[in-house]
């Protein structure tokens, strides 16, 4: 059952947010936390479409499921890319016996996610990515739960065309592919802050968020700043 509170929270976030001017990426990760508030699932991801219409892994909640969904743009295969491809609903309510993604599902089922759902990022016949929702163990995806999921997957969208709106098109184009190339930076604070305090990169990327969090600091200027030396953990 969707938590009516955390939902109601997300709402007045989106509303603050909208009216101002914001990076896409950050938006974006702040969603993926809220969708597990709302929902009560395990994990959740957000990818977008490139200059070449190829779906990009943008945002995560965790370490597992930035593997699985970094996987999945890079093999076209799985709910997320047949969410977006169809601009429909895909669901799996056990990954161990679905059959569709034969590439994808071992991975995800190596990293401890067992169902899966893939929510389209649409708006007015334009595909934009899609909003991926994850559970560690079997479930069934009921009717009012995928009804709220597609409404923060159109939250979502909401962020990137508020944004078209507020900029010319090529500006849009260069903060998304900024959100896109925000991953590098991440990925590359999250190896040296593993290195450094001899952790796992799935503790070193929650070591990341949480300093961004109690900080109220993007996560990108975090790793940035990780990277540059002017900031250790």
């Amino acid at each position: 059952m969707a938590d009516q509170s955390a939902l109601n929270r997300a709402f007045a976030d989106y509303a603050r947010t909208i009216a101002r001017r914001y990076e896409i990426g950050d938006a974006l990760y702040r969603l993926t936390d809220q969708v597990v508030d709302i929902l009560g699932v395990d994990g959740a991801g957000v990818s977008l479409a490139d200059r070449d219409e190829v779906l990009q892994f943008v945002s995560a909640t965790d370490e597992q499921v930035t593997i699985v969904e970094e996987h999945q743009a890079g093999t076209g295969e799985g709910p997320c890319h047949d969410a977006y491809m169809k601009g429909e609903q895909v669901t799996s309510t056990d990954l161990t016996v679905d059959t569709r993604w034969p590439v994808y599902t071992p991975v995800a089922v190596e990293q401890g996610l067992r169902a899966a759902a893939g929510i389209p990022m649409v708006v007015e016949g334009e595909r934009i990515g899609a909003l991926n929702l994850y559970t560690e163990s079997a479930r069934e995806w009921p009717t009012d739960e995928l009804e709220i999921a597609q409404l923060l997957a159109d939250m979502a969208t909401g962020y990137i065309v508020n944004a078209r709106n507020l900029a010319e098109s090529e500006k849009l184009a260069s903060q998304l592919q900024h959100a896109l190339d925000s991953r590098v930076v991440i990925e590359q604070a999250k190896g040296v802050v593993a290195e450094r305090h001899g952790l796992s990169t799935a503790d070193a990327f929650l070591r990341l968020r949480q300093h961004a969090r109690s900080h109220s600091s993007r996560l990108h200027d975090v790793a940035s700043a990780i990277i540059d030396g002017e900031m250790s953990l």
